[in-house]
């Protein structure tokens, strides 16, 4: 696994349009709120954020893949989220701000849930490209958050909204610990690893 960080814009762009590629494919938030363009746009103000505390992370040279994970309390600082909510408003078009604003609260509401866990292993981000999807690099890519879990004792916890992705990973090995609908009508799947 390599830890990415100090991209250029064109290879930031190349990891927001794969990212993108991978979301939309899905039937999650991402789908139902955003074209392809405006995709890309999303990817690449939050993965410039996730570069910061250096949780970007690609599956080998050849970036079959794309991870961002991190222990929680090393996450993002509280003010940072408040800087991506500002670059959200500024780089995105006004309609799919508001739902992702909306969408975003509704979220965190969420996964307060998470804070009885004092520390467990985040894992906020997860695509494969699409020329590598059925050959084992969802599991790969999340073997290390795994085994960082299983050496610290804590869990690795991972949100989705959907319900696909969900099956995904209850294949490689995690459970399905909590699901609910929000207000803002989107289905939240908690994934935790170990299995309880």
């Amino acid at each position: 696994m390599i830890c990415l960080g100090n991209l250029s814009e064109e290879k930031l762009h190349e990891i927001a349009s794969a990212f993108a590629e991978a979301f939309l494919s899905e039937d999650g938030i991402v789908y139902r709120c955003m074209d392809q363009k405006t995709a890309v746009i999303y990817f690449e103000t939050v993965l410039e954020e996730y570069m910061r505390i250096h949780a970007l992370y690609a599956l080998s040279e050849r970036e079959e893949g794309y991870i961002v994970w991190h222990h929680k309390k090393a996450g993002m600082p509280w003010y940072r989220d408040i800087v991506l909510m500002i670059r959200f408003i500024r780089r995105l078009p006004p309609l799919v701000t508001q739902k992702m604003i909306l969408i975003r609260k509704d979220w965190q509401d969420y996964t307060l849930a998470h804070a009885k866990d004092r520390d467990y292993i985040d894992v906020s981000l997860i695509a494969v490209r699409k020329e590598y999807q059925g050959t084992g690099c969802l599991r790969k890519l999340l073997a290390e958050p795994f085994a960082e879990a299983e050496r610290c004792g804590c869990a690795c916890i991972l949100d989705t909204d959907s319900s696909r992705k969900a099956a995904k990973y209850m294949h490689v090995g995690m459970q399905c610990e909590k699901d609910a609908v929000l207000e803002s009508g989107v289905h939240m799947y908690t994934m935790r690893y170990p299995q309880i």
